[in-house]
C-alpha cells in the first residue's frame, strides 16, 4: 500500500459525495465536466490556487522544525528547500489528495 493510497482514503470521507463522483468519473474517462475551454482554464486555477495554499502550508510547517543537524544551513540550501516544498504542492495539488480545487471550482462555476 502506498502513502497516498491512505491520503486519498483519509481524505474521501470528508469530501462531499458528488465532488468524489465528479472526481472518479473524470479520472475514469466516463464524462467530462469540463467540456468547454472556459471550465478547463478555471479548474486549472482552482488547482494553481491549491498548490499555493499547500506551499505556504509546507513553509508554515517547515518553521516548525528546530533548526540543528550536522550540517549549517547555508543560503543555497534554503533556495533548494523552497524550491522543493514548491514542487511537492504542485504534485499534492495534482494529486487531488485535499479535494480543494474540486471545492473552489464548483463554488466558482456557480457564480458564473
Amino acid at each position: 500500500m502506498k502513502v497516498s493510497d491512505l491520503a486519498l482514503n483519509l481524505y474521501s470521507h470528508s469530501i462531499p459525495r458528488q465532488l468524489n463522483s465528479l472526481t472518479e468519473k473524470t479520472a475514469a474517462g466516463k464524462e467530462n465536466p469540463l467540456a468547454n475551454e472556459d471550465d478547463k482554464r478555471l479548474m486549472e486555477a482552482c488547482r494553481e490556487f491549491e498548490a499555493i495554499f499547500l506551499n505556504e502550508l509546507l513553509k508554515s510547517m517547515r518553521k516548525t522544525i528546530p533548526q540543528g543537524g550536522l550540517l549549517e544551513k547555508s543560503f543555497g540550501q534554503d533556495v533548494f528547500q523552497s524550491m522543493l516544498d514548491t514542487e511537492y504542492a504542485k504534485i499534492m495539488a495534482r494529486s487531488r489528495t485535499t479535494g480543494l480545487a474540486e471545492i473552489l471550482y464548483q463554488q466558482l462555476s456557480r457564480n458564473r
